[in-house]
């Protein structure tokens, strides 16, 4: 069996705008500090250090001429926040962690790995979490700040601010990937979604009354992407999606 060799994680973050405040990295940095049990530092890269946890590892996040997720592909850089050769880990803030995340810390070897998309036709793998070996893999971050107008004309996905996943599965021709059954979708996995029946424009039924979202066993972390958010379904449904009780349960700090 392979060697657990690392000695060290760096969890990160990115926050920057108003869509998400500072209690939701405080949280994700409470939740990561339940779950995991491998010794880590908890590091933020934002616009706004406001209100951010004592204990966090706060970076300022630069302004690179573009907006958007495209941000996060820095994380490729040589000797990204001067951890070359470290493990980072890059979670989105609007996850839930539900379970043990001590398999972040297996496979020392594999310079990176991602949650596989769960999307169909979407990218192959899902930014909502990856680790990487700093200083591997520098040609994401090289090719795209080269000429980034172009790499944003040519791969963005519904809107100009997204499609950095897009740059991933172009460049990588095939992703070393975590359990399937560890990374979730709140929206595919957790029984979330209801039928809404309407008639003459009249909503007669909506099934998300019924029943909760449930966590699928062994799933250690549940993405939450676009709506509704991990607060929206905390206490209640949000339209077609039904009351995610296990928000509550984790989801705090």
């Amino acid at each position: 069996m392979e060697s657990r060799s690392i000695q060290t994680l760096h969890i990160i973050c990115y926050k920057w705008g108003t869509l998400y405040s500072a209690e939701y990295v405080n949280i994700l940095a409470a939740m990561v500090a339940r779950h995991l049990s491998w010794p880590h530092t908890f590091h933020c890269i934002t616009d706004s250090r406001d209100g951010l946890a004592a204990g966090i590892e706060v970076h300022e996040l630069p302004d690179l001429g573009f907006e958007g997720i495209w941000r996060k592909l820095m994380t490729f850089k040589n000797n990204f926040l001067g951890l070359q050769g470290e493990f980072v880990v890059s979670i989105d803030i609007d996850v839930v962690i539900t379970g043990s995340l001590d398999f972040l810390a297996e496979h020392p070897k594999k310079d990176f790995i991602i949650a596989k998309n769960w999307v169909k036709g979407g990218t192959r793998g899902s930014g909502s979490l990856y680790r990487l070996k700093v200083g591997s893999h520098t040609e994401i971050w090289d090719d795209f700040i080269a000429d980034p107008e172009q790499a944003i004309d040519r791969f963005h996905g519904k809107n100009r601010l997204v499609g950095e996943q897009n740059w991933l599965n172009t460049h990588f021709d095939a992703f070393e990937y975590f359990p399937e059954n560890k990374v979730v979708s709140y929206k595919r996995h957790c029984n979330a979604k209801g039928r809404v029946l309407e008639i003459c424009g009249r909503e007669i039924i909506n099934t998300a009354n019924f029943g909760c979202a449930v966590v699928p066993d062994e799933a250690a972390l549940v993405s939450f992407h676009g709506d509704p958010s991990p607060l929206q379904v905390a206490e209640k449904r949000f339209g077609r999606w039904r009351h995610a009780p296990f928000v509550k349960e984790h989801w705090h700090l």
